[in-house]
């Protein structure tokens, strides 16, 4: 059992199926795959036990808590260039969908 820890990303969100799960595992699911090919980064979880898994493709910000990091800065200036590249990366990856800034908790069970 891990500790909970906090995850802030840039990109775009998706509810995965049980299906979706294991080919993200497996890294047979396509928006994996593409996004791997643009050099984004890609995180899935969950809040907790029995809550729907989650996929992030974009760009990393940060992953805080006891066994990750403990403080995380970025300035405008940086963060404007990882959301410009971001954009640019994810229409690379033929995934249309509109980034966002997700801070998301992931609590253990």
């Amino acid at each position: 059992m891990g500790a909970d820890a906090f995850v802030a990303f840039y990109g775009v969100r998706y509810v995965l199926t049980d299906d979706e799960v294991e080919a993200v595992e497996t890294n047979h699911d396509r928006r994996v795959r593409a996004a791997r090919g643009a050099k984004l980064h890609t995180y899935m979880g969950r809040l907790t036990d029995g809550e729907p898994y989650f996929l992030l493709i974009g760009m990393r910000l940060g992953i805080l808590g006891v066994e990750n990091d403990s403080y995380r800065c970025l300035d405008a200036s940086g963060l404007e260039r990882i959301m410009a590249d971001t954009k640019g990366k994810l229409a690379e990856a033929g995934l249309s969908d509109e980034p966002h800034l997700h801070l998301q908790l992931e609590a253990q069970y």
